[in-house]
């Protein structure tokens, strides 16, 4: 599978919320790149003011990998309305991506949002983390 670059992200998404009738699809889509979660993970989030969000399966706030797609994705402004429902939206997703309405599958913005965020992520957090990998010996030259 090949990753989507950043780029290729945020211009997919700008298409797609070019088409009226796909914008609720780029967004949802914006959500997944922007948070790492699958559509039905999403379902149920809530705002935090730091642009964080909460998911009922989860403990703590999920915060973005780029916290400016929050803004240029405008994602709180554009909202779908919640009248339409999530399953509908999550289904309204997978077929603009089964018609090649949009081109970048969720699997692959998935694989290339955990890729990233381990990119991302400070050695001495990541250690944090997994401090099982921080107490393995190096291994000698």
């Amino acid at each position: 599978m090949h990753l989507p670059s950043d780029a290729r992200i945020v211009d997919e998404i700008f298409s797609l919320s070019g088409k009226p009738k796909c914008r609720d699809e780029g967004w949802l889509m914006a959500m997944v790149a922007t948070y790492g979660k699958t559509p039905l993970e999403l379902k149920g989030f809530t705002w935090n003011e730091d642009n964080s969000i909460n998911i009922p399966s989860k403990k703590r706030p999920v915060r973005p990998l780029h916290p400016q797609w929050v803004f240029i994705f405008q994602l709180k402004e554009k909202q779908p309305s919640k009248k339409k429902g999530w399953n509908p939206l999550c289904r309204s997703l997978a077929s603009a991506q089964t018609q090649g309405l949009i081109k970048l599958s969720t699997e692959g913005v998935l694989l290339a949002h955990k890729v990233r965020k381990v990119y991302y992520t400070p050695l001495k957090q990541r250690s944090v983390d997994c401090p099982e990998q921080s107490r393995k010996p190096l291994a000698a030259a």
